[in-house]
């Protein structure tokens, strides 16, 4: 037999890799739900023919996933991964498949765990990657507990892209988006193309900041403070939208972010020049954080999309919902304000990968489901073509 080329065995290995770390991932999700219910752990267990489920099936796969044998093989084959990878050539790394592969191992919650210690640390110093994970161990996760199945389903979910969205590469849309944009406009974006989108209540998906160019933060005073002096690299080369995403909070271009079908932008109408300096520092301040699967607005470690403005944007009373016992604050909640009391207004509003020029804030009501009563109706912004 001739000898597998290096390029097929980091190839086959990231297949098996990949495939192992779903089954990890599955495992940590499922036990985060069967372990803290003992009803529901003695019915698992339990021998039903109707469901061709034998006696303690529950117990084996935790004994599987318990595997010291197992464990020692999944260690060697990161490691090699990891070694192998450094040295691929350029032409293996830029394959959509490759990418693909990579991308499944990158955003496993077990791969993760296994090289980052304080991650394990943040889940009570208890659950620990490739050791034994016991019924109390769960229990103490509580609402780190919640947090890890959220990011375990969201991470396996947020790979579903059926599409590039309707605005993707669209260049006369990015520039007239561009010119109408101020710093400390927020973003709000429609992307039904992907699973996860399906998953938030109400039509907005997602919301983000623009920081705005490095002419705009000298202009405001801010630009060699020290909380913007890190990232003078990434603004003057365009990445000036910081968002939270599932990786945590981030910096990238405009053009990254409108790989969606519908993207609306939202100004406050009287915010003092200290007012804007300051809400850019703040969103500065939160790059870097975890994502917030408990989405609870009330942690200030972690941070999801919404909360990112919540947390920005202080000046403004926003409306918070409780679901499963804390409070959340959705995409849709912040455009809210735009709708009713004029605490923000609606500056672009992109449809179905079309301008909106006429009745914007109509049609974003109606796109909510929201009554066109509640309008204020000289709530619109007429767009800026600098």
């Amino acid at each position: 037999m001739e000898p597998i080329s290096e390029a097929n065995q980091l190839k086959g290995t990231m297949l098996s890799l990949s495939a192992a770390l779903i089954l990890y991932d599955n495992y940590l999700m499922m036990s985060s739900l069967f372990e803290e219910s003992r009803k529901l752990r003695r019915f698992l267990n339990q021998k039903d023919p109707a469901y061709a489920k034998g006696r303690n099936e529950l117990k084996k796969l935790a004994k599987s996933y318990n595997s010291e044998v197992k464990r020692k093989l999944i260690k060697r084959v990161i490691k090699f991964y990891e070694l192998r990878l450094e040295e691929a050539p350029s032409e293996l790394t830029q394959d959509e498949n490759f990418a693909y592969l990579n991308t499944l191992i990158r955003q496993s919650q077990s791969y993760n765990m296994a090289r980052n210690s304080s991650g394990l640390e943040r889940i009570g110093k208890r659950l620990t990657f490739m050791n034994t994970v016991t019924q109390d161990d769960v229990l103490e996760l509580k609402n780190e507990g919640i947090n890890l199945f959220s990011g375990l389903f969201g991470n396996t979910m947020g790979l579903v892209e059926s599409r590039k969205g309707k605005l993707h590469g669209d260049a006369k849309a990015f520039s007239n988006l561009r010119s109408q944009l101020q710093a400390g406009d927020i973003l709000l974006e429609k992307t039904p193309f992907r699973l996860t989108d399906k998953l938030i209540p109400g039509f907005w998906g997602h919301a983000a900041i623009w920081i705005g160019t490095e002419t705009e933060l000298r202009e405001l005073g801010i630009w060699e403070n020290p909380a913007v002096v890190p990232y003078h690299q990434k603004i003057r080369t365009g990445h000036s939208v910081v968002e939270a995403l599932r990786p945590g909070v981030q910096m990238n271009s405009l053009q990254h972010f409108l790989n969606v079908d519908d993207v609306a932008a939202l100004r406050s109408p009287s915010a003092s020049r200290e007012v804007r300096a300051n809400r850019i520092l703040l969103a500065l301040k939160q790059v870097g954080k975890d994502y917030d699967f408990n989405f609870d607005v009330e942690t200030t470690d972690k941070i999801v999309c919404s909360e990112l403005v919540y947390t920005v944007y202080t000046d403004i009373p926003w409306p918070t919902e409780k679901a499963l016992g804390r409070y959340t604050i959705s995409p849709d909640n912040v455009a809210k304000k735009a709708l009713s009391d004029g605490s923000l207004n609606l500056v672009s509003l992109y449809h179905d990968g079309k301008e909106v020029t006429a009745d914007r804030l109509g049609l974003m009501a109606q796109l909510m489901g929201e009554p066109r009563t509640k309008l204020h109706g000289w709530n619109q912004v007429k767009p800026d073509r600098r």
